[in-house]
């Protein structure tokens, strides 16, 4: 079968490997699709984490069922919560696999597992839909951390990114205003907007210091930022304000797939709203990471099709 093989730093290819089998406990699963996480785009940009989880935003059929498995059979859909996803096939111990209705979309099935991170972020951060809300970034994770705030019922989301396309997107999906952190400076921004008060809650999606600053800056007075971005250097903080400030800043870096599964079914959630391109398995170089890495104007969130 074909596989994309992680070599290192912008170093992926696409490989012929031995497919694999099930084993006592596991299911064997035919991938329809791997999105392409910010964490995969790390990866290949700047080198994988201690433990990777390279491609893991996978839904697909069960095709075979190893011995003691028990809920699963030949034919279910499912979303898988395993690495190796760039590839035609899977194994997954059946406790890291959810069964999914066979009439839910395949291409809402591939953005089970970000929500999921949304929702679980926000679950940590204790949001209630009174919080005004500011998301610093409006890539993928932060255009499904403003679908799960709409949700909870926020009226009040305020959202800041470089590029003019990603700031459409979240206007589309209801942030009640979008800002060019380049031209416009947030934390007075936001005072203004809040009457002096400060933000409820802060996301920071990026991942970048100056993110991480307009964040701690723009939060009231009690109030709480989540850091969902991930960092390749080290943030350099000024802290008095965070501390006379008495802000609580939490990091979310794990999700809750069942939550996702019940609002989709449930709350009419539309996750591959931010879905830009699929492209198959043989382009996930030149079509995904590259595309990704240098034409953020144009793609935000690309999905594998083995």
């Amino acid at each position: 079968m074909k596989k994309a093989v992680y070599y290192g730093i912008r170093d992926v290819r696409v490989e012929e490997v031995a497919e694999p089998e099930a084993g006592s406990g596991e299911i064997k699963v035919k991938i329809r699709y791997c999105g392409i996480c910010g964490s995969d785009l790390h990866e290949y940009l700047h080198g994988p984490f201690p433990e990777s989880p390279f491609g893991h935003e996978v839904c697909g059929e069960v095709v075979a069922v190893g011995q003691d498995v028990k809920g699963f059979a030949v034919g279910d859909h499912v979303a898988t919560f395993v690495r190796d996803g760039y590839a035609e096939y899977l194994v997954a111990p059946q406790d890291r696999a959810l069964k999914l209705p066979e009439d839910l979309p395949w291409e809402r099935a591939a953005v089970l597992e970000p929500l999921a991170g949304a929702i679980y972020a926000l679950e940590r951060g204790n949001v209630k839909p009174t919080d005004t809300i500011f998301i610093a970034g409006a890539g993928p994770v932060g255009l499904l951390i403003l679908l799960a705030v709409k949700v909870l019922g926020a009226r009040t989301v305020y959202m800041t990114d470089l590029s003019k396309k990603r700031r459409e997107m979240a206007e589309r999906l209801g942030a009640t205003a979008t800002f060019d952190p380049a031209a416009v400076k947030m934390p007075p921004t936001i005072r203004e907007l809040t009457g002096g008060r400060g933000i409820d809650v802060a996301v920071e999606a990026v991942g970048i210091e100056a993110t991480l600053k307009d964040c701690l800056a723009s939060t009231r007075h009690g109030g709480t930022v989540i850091v969902q971005g991930i960092f390749t250097d080290r943030a350099l903080i000024h802290m008095l304000g965070f501390v006379t400030r008495e802000i609580t800043m939490i990091g979310a870096n794990s999700a809750n797939p069942v939550r996702s599964l019940e609002w989709m079914l449930t709350k009419g959630i539309r996750p591959e709203a931010i879905v830009t391109s699929t492209v198959s398995l043989d382009r996930i170089v030149e079509g995904g990471f590259e595309m990704l890495a240098n034409h953020k104007d144009e793609e935000i969130k690309i999905l594998v099709e083995p």
